[in-house]
Formats: C-alpha cells, sequence, structure tokens
C-alpha cells in the first residue's frame, strides 16, 4: 500500500450532502441524519475490529458499538446544527465547521477518547495544507476541511449563506488566514531545515542517526523456545544490517521482546551484550513485570547495556485493561480465574538523551492522540512502537501509519514508527515520508535526523478550539441581536 494514493481530496465535499440536507431539519430530525451519516461512515471504517483475533466473538458486537459510539458525535452535530440553522445563525459557512471541529475534538477526550477517523486527518498526504497542523494542531486541519465543505454546499445548494457582502469577506477572510499560516509554517520549516536549525536553538541533534527494524514475525503461533529465540535472532540481524549504516538507536517494534526484558532473560542479556559490543542505543517495545503489575513499555538500553523505561500512559479500554475492574469485585474475581490481566498505565512522559539528541517514546494507540506527543520535554524524535499485526491486512494498519505524518509536522521533529508487521515508517518535520516497510514485509530504514523545530502548536496546544467556541458563541449572539431588532 502506497501512502501517495490516500491524499484525501474526497474529504474537501464528502460532507455536502450531509450539510445540504440540515437545512430542512428539526433537531430531531438532525440529530437522526447526522447518527445515519455517521453509522454508515463508521461501520465501513472500523470494520478492522472484527480482524483483531483477541476479541473473538465479542469483535462483531465491539466493531458495531464503536461505530454507533462514533456516530452519536455526528447525531449531536445534526442535532445542533439544525437548531442553529433554523434559529438563523449567522455565517453557517464560518461556524459550522467550528461545530464540527468542537465534536470532533470532545471525541477525542470524552472518557478515554476515541480520535480515529477524522476529517483532517485525511489530509496527512497534502502538503499544502498538512504544514498548518504546526500552528493549530490536528483541530485545524479539522476546521480547514469542514470550511471547504462548507463553502462548497453554500456555493452549489445554500446561496444565501454567502450572499450578503459580510458573510462573503468573512468566510474569504478565514479562508486565507489559515492559508497564510499553512504558508507561514511550511517557509519557516524549509528555513529551519536550511540553516540547519536557529540562532537561539542549536542544533545539538544534528548527525543522530536512528533506524527502525520490522521482522515481519506472525504472532498467531505458540510461544515456544524456538519461537522466541527465531524472534531475538531476526531482530539482531536486522540491528547488525543497520549498525553496518551507522545507525547509533534502533527501534524494535511494540511487545517485541519475547517475555518481561526485567526479569534478566538470557534473551535480554544477549541484547545488552549487542549493545555494549557495538557502542549502539536500542529502544525495544517489551512488557514488564514489577511486584504483580503488569506495563506496556519501551525499554532504552544504552552503550554501556543499562535500562530505562517508559510505561504507555493511553491504555485501550478492553484491550489492554478492562474499565471499572476494580471497582467490581465479582468482575475481578471472575477475569483473575481466567487469567485475565490488566495493565497499568504509566504517569508520566520520557524523554531521552541519546547521541546528542532527545527522542520521546509513544506506544501504539498512543499516537493518534495529538496532546500526548507534546507534554513531556520537546522531542527531535519521537519514536512510535506499536504493533498492528493483530489487524491483519485491513486498512486499519494504512490509516494508523498515516498519523505519523501528522504527528511529525505538529511538533517540528521527525518521526519514526516501528511496527512489528507494519507498516514502519519514517516521517520528516514537513509530514514527508520517504521510506516505509509494507505489511508483512522484512526491513530496515536508517536516517540521519536534524533538530526539531519549535511550532506554535508545540507551545500553545489547543489554542485553536477557543477561536471555534468564539465562533459559535458569537454567531449565536449576532442571532439574538438580530431577533431584539426584529
Amino acid at each position: 500500500m502506497h501512502f501517495e494514493a490516500w491524499p484525501g481530496y474526497l474529504a474537501w465535499v464528502a460532507l455536502v450532502p450531509f450539510l445540504a440536507l440540515l437545512e430542512d431539519c428539526s433537531s430531531r430530525e438532525g440529530f437522526q441524519l447526522g447518527f445515519l451519516t455517521g453509522t454508515a461512515f463508521f461501520l465501513p471504517g472500523l470494520l478492522w475490529i472484527t480482524y483483531v483475533r483477541p476479541l473473538g466473538l465479542g469483535a462483531g458486537p465491539a466493531w458495531c458499538g464503536l461505530a454507533a459510539w462514533c456516530a452519536l458525535f455526528l447525531a449531536a452535530f445534526g442535532a445542533i446544527a439544525a437548531w442553529g440553522l433554523r434559529k438563523g445563525w449567522r455565517a453557517p459557512v464560518l461556524w459550522l465547521p467550528a461545530l464540527w471541529t468542537l465534536m470532533e475534538a470532545l471525541r477525542e477526550h470524552l472518557l478515554t477518547g476515541f480520535p480515529w477517523l477524522n476529517l483532517g486527518s485525511s489530509q496527512f498526504a497534502n502538503p499544502a495544507v498538512l504544514p498548518l497542523a504546526a500552528l493549530t494542531g490536528q483541530v485545524g486541519l479539522d476546521y480547514a476541511v469542514a470550511l471547504g465543505n462548507a463553502v462548497v454546499c453554500a456555493l452549489l445548494v445554500h446561496p444565501a449563506w454567502l450572499l450578503s457582502y459580510k458573510k462573503t469577506l468573512g468566510a474569504c477572510a478565514m479562508i486565507l488566514a489559515l492559508a497564510w499560516g499553512a504558508h507561514q509554517q511550511s517557509a519557516a520549516q524549509a528555513l529551519w531545515d536550511e540553516q540547519g536549525g536557529g540562532p537561539d536553538f542549536p542544533a545539538a541533534s544534528t548527525g543522530l542517526k536512528a533506524a527502525v527494524v520490522q521482522g515481519g514475525i506472525d504472532e498467531d503461533q505458540a510461544w515456544t523456545k524456538e519461537y522466541r529465540d527465531g524472534i531475538i535472532k531476526t531482530y539482531l540481524g536486522l540491528s547488525s544490517a543497520a549498525v553496518d549504516q551507522g545507525a547509533r538507536l534502533i527501534l524494535w517494534p511494540e511487545s517485541t521482546f519475547p517475555g518481561f526484558f526485567n526479569e534478566d532473560a538470557p534473551e535480554a542479556q544477549a541484547i545488552k551484550d549487542f549493545a555494549r559490543r557495538r557502542k549502539i542505543n536500542f529502544l525495544i517495545g517489551s512488557t514488564l513485570s514489577t511486584d504483580g503489575i503488569y506495563t506496556n513499555s519501551a525499554v532504552l538500553v544504552d552503550t554501556q547495556g543499562t535500562t530505562l523505561s517508559y510505561a504507555k500512559r493511553h491504555l485501550v479500554p478492553f484491550g489492554e485493561y478492562v474499565p471499572f475492574r476494580r471497582w467490581i469485585p465479582i468482575l475481578d474475581r471472575l477475569l483473575d480465574n481466567f487469567g485475565i490481566i490488566s495493565f497499568s498505565a504509566g504517569s508520566q512522559p520520557a524523554t531521552y538523551a541519546v547521541d546528542g539528541g532527545f527522542v520521546e517514546p509513544l506506544i501504539c494507540f498512543e499516537s493518534v492522540f495529538p496532546d500526548l506527543a507534546r507534554q513531556g520535554k520537546a522531542p527531535d524524535l519521537l519514536a512510535i512502537l506499536t504493533d498492528d499485526g493483530w489487524y491483519g491486512t485491513s486498512p486499519g494498519p494504512v490509516w494508523h501509519a498515516s498519523q505519523a505524518a501528522v504527528r511529525a509536522v505538529e511538533n517540528g521533529c521527525w518521526v519514526a514508527r516501528a511496527a512489528s508487521t507494519g507498516i514502519s515508517l519514517i516521517a520528516s518535520p514537513q509530514g514527508k515520508i520517504p521510506y516505509t516497510i509494507g505489511l508483512g514485509e522484512l526491513g530496515v530504514m536508517v536516517q540521519t535526523l536534524g533538530p526539531a523545530r519549535p511550532t506554535p502548536w508545540r507551545a500553545h496546544g489547543l489554542w485553536f478550539l477557543w477561536v471555534c467556541a468564539a465562533l459559535l458563541t458569537l454567531s449565536w449572539a449576532f442571532s439574538l441581536q438580530k431577533v431584539k431588532k426584529s
């Protein structure tokens, strides 16, 4: 699968039929239309859940339930949008995208959050729009694409949305502001790359050479000693090839280590010996066990064979833990009887100094949450370790991998993504993806990294959501003023 085949052009008109129908809907009808639209979108979009083998017979209900949950946010959008349109809220071309963006953000944060298939994420391969993420984050991309849909809807179906010169001027001003922001961030990144860093930010990380190795090993088999030995042999062989290409940091995917790395297994000793002998650093995905507490972790092994670890902070509900398990004793005992353990979540981000650069690990599901990547010290490399083998050859791994490009632009840094069975990739701070290793393939990628550029998103986070809230509030307030005058 080639990322170039996913430019996201259809996203700019995909909402037009939905928006066009809302004009004549009641709030109840808007809710129903939104739920129907969301269900029609998320059912095929989340079909990969049925490939997740550990879910067993629960895969079908999980797929339908999660699709319905995501569709509720479109239903809420439909209800509020229909109500606002009937009440005559000013400038729908501006406030409808703002409402959409706020609903997307709510889906990302409510309960545990599930920001899968955001509208703006479709633009990960669009070089004209993607730089906007450095200014506004993912939410700015959501707004930009929703704005495009609203403008097309106004031009084709509801010209009254743009008839007055004030409405047209407002829409043009917002489009120009977003285009200017994207251009400015693109130019700033190009200048930063050309100069090797700015005068106030020394390029301490220039020259760090990182490698991603992908073993492409099928995990659906018995974990015999021969199988475990085969994993270590494969990955050490790939690591040796990476070292021969000058790599100083080598990433192994999530849960690659066959066992608990902190229990001094022979395999762990072999990795430490390799690191000392070849004078390189590893970042390896492994489960860790400490006093009966299990964590999904990334283990840093330095050139001296010493280790540090990062524990995954945002766990997958029902995949890595069962919600409310400790609050319901009967459920806890039942799961214990079946030998079902729950992982414990980490509490802190981690940034490691490696060969003059700073590296921040993220594990699997964490990579789709923009705010997680900006909580620690600014890294020169975001290292994403993931195991997408559970999803088979469905579209799930493709969308999951694409988010690496968005995280790279948001944070102004390189992203290296190591996936056990693919898709592994390296993304530049501009969001370009020069190297990939496909599904089921075996391979090595090596890249020399430059210093990270401080971005407005990195410094100020979700500031654009306040802009969206202001647009929505002003549209409502001006409509009230119009009613009073009449």
